[in-house]
């Protein structure tokens, strides 16, 4: 039965996420690849004389107003939370967790504990964020993304019982490998190899899956050993290999291929001391032009410029400016009150918002003293499935385990198996659940959950904006334009989103815009 490219996609959002998706609609042709920055070179006095208003001082915001500074621009940024960031936000002792339906969480972890609830990992090819990093001089690490000593669990498969990474992964390669050099034994491949070709095909299979004579698939020492390496008489032995017919039916391949997409590639980095250095550093640099505490009520163009109207302590305040960058998230913007163009309100208000959560346990590292887990991600087919260790403050007392993070809904709305969990109590069992189905015995051990549920964090309500969807192109096109004075930035006007590089091309778009249209004003006025 043929599905529709549509249904596809969704299908592979709920297998793999939303970095999943889109890495799908990249294969396919329906999303071009990242783009590269188009920040301007622009001379310090550039904008002297003319006023920015910035709306949302998340990553895209706090960049704007970076690089407009340094242009010469007067910028003011205002954010209607009481801290910078956005969703680069980190959870910590003292950190509270307010969600729209009324919900509070207070974070009593110990010192020097942290969640990154929204990115977590810094890309090496994420070249404009790195960069930033060095210049506002934020510390980074490494990010253990993937470790072959974490686990995979599935019911169908090794009777329930977690398995390495490694075994899966190479028992996996041995056998296609074994499946691959009896097809040209048979000759099923003939009429696509030449003689040269199936020998040199069938050499390179024995060192992919590391096949016995007979080219047989037997076990390898790359999964591992039933048997350790010892000294003395000890004999080591492999582990003999799971069933093909279980790893099939077990489908652990977003597991598998996780390291496989483009931006989840080693190296990757994080900061030292959480995510959200990042968005303090800006905030720190840009000083008093950052305004906390000021949601942003109505956008209106006038003949001078821009008139922005926001809340502060009970009260309605106006500024004027030469331009505004609208910062904020599409869940937001569509209900700003504006005199845009109809075709920009439509554009707003038709991206639809995917829910992305998190969950946040303080344990002993047991993984790291048992399993030999330094960092990485074990993956289960479970409502929960996967459990991602921490890689900072390795071989210390206890640390920050994520034991769950996905989507809650897909693009079109329904829930996925967690999303459908009747309760926030539902769904930190089903968290807690997650550790004990991979680490039997403890599940007891975690204490001090935080649930991150971003579609009901106020002034944000989502996680990302589905801009990659084939029908949204229009409305993706019609936002990367100016709205008279007023320009849009963040991740999901760029073609890599969800990612902070993406917020920061997204930023240098708008200075960009912005630059060329002073540049137009004044050969108008010459």
């Amino acid at each position: 039965m043929s599905i529709t490219r549509r249904a596809f996609l969704h299908r592979v959002a709920r297998a793999g996420g939303a970095a999943a998706m889109f890495s799908a609609m990249q294969a396919l042709g329906l999303a071009p690849a990242a783009e590269a920055s188009t920040l301007p070179d622009l001379p310090a006095d550039f904008g002297k004389g003319r006023k920015v208003v910035v709306v949302g001082g998340g990553i895209a915001g706090l960049v704007t107003a970076y690089e407009l500074r340094k242009a010469g621009f007067a910028p003011i940024v205002l954010e209607a939370a009481k801290r910078p960031g956005g969703r680069n936000w980190s959870a910590r002792n003292g950190t509270r967790v307010e969600f729209t339906d009324g919900i509070v969480q207070d974070c009593s972890w110990d010192e020097g504990h942290y969640m990154n609830m929204g990115p977590a990992r810094i890309p090496s090819i994420h070249r404009n964020l790195l960069g930033y990093c060095e210049e506002l001089g934020v510390a980074l690490e490494v990010e253990i993304n993937t470790s072959r000593s974490t686990f995979m669990q599935a019911d169908v498969l090794n009777g329930g019982k977690p398995v390495e990474q490694r075994r899966v992964i190479h028992d996996t390669r041995g056998y296609i490998a074994e499946l691959l050099s009896k097809a040209i034994d048979r000759h099923t491949l003939d009429d696509v190899l030449t003689a040269q070709d199936r020998e040199r095909l069938r050499a390179f299979l024995k060192g992919f899956g590391d096949l016995s004579e007979g080219n047989i698939y037997t076990g390898t020492e790359r999964g591992g050993f039933a048997v350790a390496r010892g000294a003395g008489p000890v004999q080591e032995k492999y582990h003999k290999p799971l069933s093909l017919s279980e790893l099939l039916a077990a489908d652990l391949s977003k597991g598998e291929f996780y390291e496989e997409h483009i931006d989840w590639q080693a190296t990757m980095f994080q900061p030292v001391g959480g995510m959200d250095r990042i968005p303090y550093a800006f905030a720190k640099s840009l000083g008093e032009i950052v305004k906390y505490g000021a949601p942003v009520t109505e956008i209106r163009n006038t003949s001078k410029g821009v008139r922005v109207s926001y809340g502060e302590n009970g009260a309605t305040r106006t500024i004027d400016a030469d331009f505004c960058v609208c910062a904020m998230p599409a869940s937001i913007l569509k209900d700003v009150k504006s005199n845009f163009a109809p075709a920009t309100k439509a554009a707003a208000t038709a991206i639809p918002m995917t829910s992305l959560y998190k969950v946040g346990w303080q344990a002993p590292r047991f993984w790291e003293k048992e399993s030999n887990i330094y960092g990485g991600i074990s993956f289960l087919k479970q409502p929960v499935d996967l459990v991602w260790y921490p890689s900072d403050r390795l071989f210390s007392k206890s640390g920050i385990v994520i034991a769950g993070f996905n989507l809650e809904y897909l693009p079109n709305g329904q829930p996925t198996e967690f999303g459908a969990l009747a309760s926030t109590e539902a769904r930190i069992a089903a968290s807690r659940m997650a550790v004990e189905k991979l680490h039997p015995g403890h599940g007891k051990d975690l204490t001090k959950p935080i649930y991150i549920s971003w579609a009901r964090v106020p002034y944000i309500q989502g996680a990302t904006a589905m801009t990659t969807l084939p029908e949204m192109l229009g409305y993706y096109t019609q936002l990367n334009k100016a709205d008279g004075q007023v320009w849009f930035a963040g991740d999901w006007l760029s073609r890599i989103v969800g990612w902070q590089e993406g917020a920061i091309l997204s930023a240098h778009r708008a200075v960009a815009g912005i630059a060329e249209r002073v540049r137009a004003e004044g050969l108008k006025a010459a």
